[in-house]
């Protein structure tokens, strides 16, 4: 997959641009984190206080760090999701939502993807994880194609964990061989 190019607080791949979230996505990120279907493997669906701290989150993130979430629109703007690296306990994590009318379009392994590409090409990381509930298979079957690989399964959040990883130079062998 080519991405077109990398903006400061910004990607453009072929269909989708991904943008650091502004003040006017409060409400399109509020509808991720209060939908049932969404949120059915993410600990369930969010109050309003808890989004607010949420999105302050996200902006004291790309404050600090220079990357974050990214608000996934359609080239149309239409806003369809999130996706991004973030810092998170046990390292530097890939996560996404998307909203259910975009499943299964490939919008979600396109912004997955984009952000492998920035996180090993543009921030020179040497991993990224990703931490999915086991039961959320489409989420396990988005990681393992973008590459990622299952390194083991734990108990978490009352639920079995899955635990991904990619190294840089796995990404590049793994990218050699699809061209």
């Amino acid at each position: 997959m080519e991405i077109i190019r990398f903006l400061p607080g910004r990607i453009e791949t072929a269909n989708l641009r991904l943008r650091r979230p502004i003040a006017a996505d409060v409400i399109s990120l509020s509808s991720l984190w209060k939908n049932e279907k969404i949120r059915q493997f993410l600990g369930g669906v969010v109050s309003d206080e808890v989004i607010h701290k949420k999105i302050s989150s996200m902006q004291d993130h790309w404050k600090q760090h220079g990357f974050g979430q990214w608000v996934v629109c359609k080239k149309n703007e239409e806003v369809i999701g999130l996706c991004g690296l973030h810092y998170s306990e046990d390292g530097i994590e890939i996560s996404y939502m998307f909203f259910p009318l975009f499943w299964g379009r490939g919008w979600a392994y396109e912004a997955a993807f984009a952000s492998l590409d920035f996180g090993f090409n543009v921030l020179e990381l040497s991993s990224i994880i990703a931490i999915t509930q086991e039961a959320n298979q489409k989420s396990c079957r988005l990681l393992e194609k973008i590459g990622m690989n299952h390194i083991n399964n734990f108990w978490r959040f009352t639920a079995n964990q899955r635990w991904y990883e990619l190294t840089h130079s796995e990404c590049m062998i793994k990218n050699r061989a699809l061209s």
